[in-house]
């Protein structure tokens, strides 16, 4: 193939290169890509629906909303939805260009000039950018929305608070007559009016509404300049890039091209060559899946990840890889129909980018279509890796984290539905614009209702993911999993790594405080995050790059208690020599009324700005509960999962009652977790034992002086939140076992100063 050469941008006003190159040439990922607030880094246009905003538009005006709610302007906040995949990632909104309407330019002024950055420790590098920021006359802070799509299907991920962005033209752009492709951004300013509306913005669904109703408003003739004293000046300004001038050198650089299924399907791919790489030479490649709901990763600035310990873009590049991120099946720019990480189609068609990477000439190779390559991505990124390296034996390593071995398991454990993170699950993908298998819908309908789900959905979510194609993986696998994830519990890693032991595959285990959850445990994020992600490029250097061993030195099994210490072991948790004798303590139990919320377990009450809804899904102490308390002594480790056995009797609808660990030391449910046990409410005694594996894990170790566990078992608990559910149950017994971690066996690790955090920017 013939080298890729990318270059110039125009704007409303030219402006020299040598300014430009002057401002980038130290840059920080502070000063050139902030966090997202308004809306996320955005690559596509939000659709327009003039007619139906410009009637909204006119109640605003006279007078439903305040228009000067509070004293000083603020940026919006992120919609919390898109969180819950963790993954983290990143939203693209939109999908078709809205005509453009050029408005009144005011004392709005937003000149950006592109360039390729040649530093290769810049994380920029290799990628067309511009660091230029609007300036407004009155003082106003300013927001910014692409508004017209760029124009051959390329990506704008574009920084809403600062105008920053990076530019990957598509790659019909290299063969095009001109090699030049157009966008448009909304430059606004951002008036007590718009800053009043960020509470509403915050909210899925309604906050998207609400984005695309200012978008549109700013964009019409007339009405924009009688709103100006309410909503703002604002001025839209249209850039084309040359990609002959930006990249003189004609070295790799970052683009976006569609690549085709097995079914005909376009997957939109996102590629970025390796810091520093020359036309000419070759990198082992990582393909790097973002969560549900998430696009491609797109921000080349990105870095880990501490939610879901994935790792960034700037990193993996630095360390000498070129990482291609794609929108997965169903969402954002790929077409099809989403299917859950299904073999059978979101399987086939990381296949079928994996052919397409194989075909680069920035590609090395181990041998001809078998390209040198692993794998990262945390939730749905994790999910993909385990099914595609189960299909596709060219994959030499992977690091699933926050993933799943079974999401019956996960989303129906004990067959009870998890309505909490279902429900946010599938309003992450709404409020996406996904295009969904319907019968995901249905199954959200009955489970939230009923709490059941039908053969057919039991059956579609068994054939999601990897399950036991596990056992057919051959690439070394690092598994890492979050104590405190309410979705994909720490069970589902342990499942993974036993199918993997099974045949020898080399698998190592972390378990950190994060995941699809909130880690309220005393843990420093970024330090916590540094020694991960130094374990995680080991292992990918090892294994894909084989430059060494220094995986070799990562131990075998690692995790955090809940003071935020950090332990290791040369065996994993399931090995017999990992364990010590048991802690049993038992009780007469008592009688617990099945009444919905009242007295339950949740919802939590989170810190400020945690995804808003995330709190029902998360445990809490209960006040309606039956407890039985286990005292444990000094520096006793309790890892892994409880056994739990009832003898009861009761009458009621319920088919499930809820046991939960709590930590008397802070009063907190240990990992915020809550197991459904199913029971049978028809008056007669029944015995029902939750073996090792099904209630959840749990990370603890007894402070000095010794702390005590209590077992809550309680009748309701909103993560699983079932209205049709009442009744009583007698519980006569209640026998529970806390397994210990062998003497010897655990070994206490140092974690960096957060401000020692690995960083390559």
């Amino acid at each position: 193939m013939t080298p890729r050469v990318l270059s110039g941008l125009s704007g409303v006003v030219p402006q020299s290169k040598t300014s430009v190159s002057a401002s980038l040439s130290t840059p920080s990922v502070a000063s050139i890509v902030t966090k997202p607030t308004a809306t996320p880094w955005q690559t596509t246009p939000p659709p327009s629906a003039l007619t139906t905003m410009t009637n909204v538009a006119a109640e605003l005006v006279s007078g439903v909303l305040n228009p000067f709610a509070g004293t000083s302007p603020k940026t919006p906040t992120d919609t919390p939805a898109s969180w819950v995949a963790l993954a983290a990632v990143r939203r693209e909104i939109g999908t078709a260009s809205p005509s453009v309407a050029a408005v009144a330019t005011g004392p709005i002024v937003y000149v950006p000039v592109a360039m390729v950055v040649t530093d290769p420790t810049n994380p920029l590098a290799g990628v067309i950018t511009s660091s230029a920021q609007g300036t407004d006359a009155n003082g106003l802070p300013l927001a910014y929305t692409v508004v017209a799509a760029p124009s051959a299907g390329g990506k704008v991920n574009l920084n809403p608070t600062t105008g920053t962005f990076a530019f990957l033209p598509d790659a019909s752009v290299f063969s095009s007559p001109t090699h030049t492709e157009s966008f448009s951004i909304l430059v606004h300013e951002v008036t007590p009016f718009v800053s009043a509306l960020a509470p509403l913005e915050a909210l899925p669904i309604v906050g998207t509404f609400v984005d695309q109703t200012l978008t549109a408003l700013y964009q019409t003739p007339i009405l924009n300049t009688l709103l100006v004293p309410l909503i703002g000046n604002a001025v839209v300004t249209p850039i084309t890039v040359d990609v002959d001038a930006v990249n003189p050198s004609g070295n790799p650089i970052a683009f976006t091209t569609k690549v085709i299924s097995f079914d005909g399907t376009p997957i939109s791919t996102n590629f970025f060559p390796a810091l520093g790489l020359q036309t000419g030479q070759e990198a082992p490649t990582l393909l790097n899946g973002p969560g549900l709901g998430g696009a491609g990763n797109t921000d080349p600035t990105s870095v880990i990840d501490v939610t879901s310990m994935v790792p960034g873009l700037s990193e993996l590049r630095a360390a000498g890889y070129n990482v291609v991120t794609w929108d997965p099946r169903g969402e954002f720019a790929s077409g099809g129909v989403l299917q859950l990480d299904s073999p059978a189609f979101e399987g086939k068609d990381v296949q079928a980018i994996i052919d397409w990477v194989a075909q680069q000439p920035e590609t090395q190779l181990d041998s001809p279509g078998d390209p040198r390559m692993g794998m990262v991505g945390g939730s749905y990124g994790g999910g993909i890796q385990l099914v595609t390296a189960a299909i596709d034996s060219r994959v030499d390593a992977i690091v699933p984290t926050i993933s799943w071995n079974s999401l019956t398991d996960s989303v129906y454990p004990n067959q009870t539905f998890l309505t909490s993170f279902g429900t946010l699950l599938v309003l992450s993908l709404v409020q996406a614009g996904a295009q969904i298998n319907p019968q995901i819908y249905s199954a959200l309908l009955t489970g939230d209702l009923l709490g059941l789900l039908s053969p057919s959905d039991v059956a579609l979510l068994d054939s999601s993911g990897p399950g036991a194609l596990v056992s057919t993986i051959t690439a070394p696998t690092l598994l890492i999993q979050g104590t405190v994830d309410d979705l994909f519990p720490l069970q589902q890693a342990i499942i993974n790594q036993q199918l993997l032991a099974a045949n020898g595959i080399p698998a190592k285990m972390i378990w950190f405080c994060g995941g699809h959850g909130v880690c309220l445990d005393p843990v420093d994020p970024a330090a916590q995050a540094s020694t991960i992600l130094d374990d995680e490029l080991a292992w990918v250097n090892q294994y894909v790059k084989q430059a060494g061993a220094p995986a070799n030195a990562i131990p075998t099994f690692q995790w955090i208690d809940q003071s935020g210490t950090f332990f290791s072991s040369d065996v994993m948790p399931s090995n017999p020599a990992f364990q010590g004798k048991p802690i049993s303590a038992s009780n007469t139990g008592g009688t617990l009324p099945i009444v919905p919320l009242l007295g339950g377990s949740g919802p939590a009450t989170l810190p400020a700005g945690a995804p808003l809804g995330l709190g029902l899904a998360l445990g809490t102490e209960a006040t309606n509960a039956l407890n039985l308390s286990v005292p444990v002594s000094s520096g006793t480790h309790i890892v892994g999962s409880p056994d739990l056995t009832l003898t009861y009797s009761g009458i009621g609808t319920s088919r499930a009652v809820y046991a939960q660990i709590v930590d008397e030391q802070t009063g907190r449910v240990l990992g915020n977790i809550v197991t459904p046990i199913p029971v049978t409410l028809d008056g007669q005694a029944r015995t029902v034992s939750v073996a090792l594996g099904q209630l959840a894990d749990i990370a603890y170790t007894a402070p000095p002086g010794g702390g005590t566990l209590t077992l809550q078992l309680v009748g309701s608990a909103t993560p699983f939140e079932n209205f049709t559910s009442v009744g009583v149950i007698n519980v006569s017994n209640m026998t529970l076992s806390l397994p210990t971690v062998g003497t010897g066996v655990a070994t206490p690790e140092s974690i960096p100063a957060a401000g020692d955090m690995t960083t390559l920017v």
